[in-house]
């Protein structure tokens, strides 16, 4: 199986800080109460999963929220871009697994048996990537540190998938894609996620 770490992309609940797009329609106080739930949604989903939880927090004192306290280990996010970033955070993590997933906060629909595949498929693969319907990805596991997938993308844009996808077949890296799945962005995706059959 090999030594198995998940990373967690997190802003903390902040008042007018959160799901931007989202409080354009909502208004802040309603988006921070839906972002709360999917930081609990997330926390709940990965807590049993059998690896190292790590969240990673953005420029922010983390200890201005109560989430992510029991079994995870909390750090803070490098500067720089979402792809520096990312590509800080898988390096450490790295050093001491040998299969890395990221994901963020922004996907209620994830789960934990999703979460096990996408380290199960690494063993079959390079890279493993778990698309979003808006044209990014919601998850992305790695065996290695591969920067360049990071290089020449336009993040929260509709092309991230494809760019990364042009990264990753550049390097002749094999991959494997797990399900689509939709985030959480817009008054649109919200609505989405309250008629399925899986509320919070």
């Amino acid at each position: 199986m090999g030594k198995r770490s998940i990373i967690i992309f997190a802003k903390p609940p902040v008042l007018g800080f959160v799901k931007t797009r989202l409080a354009k329609d909502l208004g802040n106080e309603k988006t921070l109460t839906i972002y709360k739930d999917l930081l609990k949604y997330t926390e709940e989903v990965t807590f049993h999963l059998n690896a190292d939880k790590n969240i990673y927090w953005t420029n922010t004192d983390p200890s201005t929220n109560s989430y992510f306290q029991n079994g995870f280990q909390t750090y803070l996010q490098s500067s720089g871009d979402l792809g520096q970033r990312m590509k800080n955070a898988f390096a450490e993590q790295l050093m001491n697994a040998q299969k890395v997933v990221i994901i963020g906060t922004d996907c209620p629909y994830i789960t934990k048996e999703i979460l096990d595949e996408s380290f199960d498929k690494l063993d079959e693969c390079d890279i493993v990537l778990g698309p979003a319907k808006d044209g990014g990805y919601y998850l992305l596991g790695m065996k290695e540190t591969t920067p360049e997938i990071f290089e020449c993308i336009t993040w929260s844009t509709s092309s991230v998938l494809k760019d990364t996808l042009t990264n990753v077949k550049s390097l002749r890296k094999k991959y494997i894609l797990l399900k689509e799945l939709s985030d959480i962005d817009t008054i649109s995706d919200l609505t989405e996620w309250q008629k399925s059959n899986d509320p919070f």
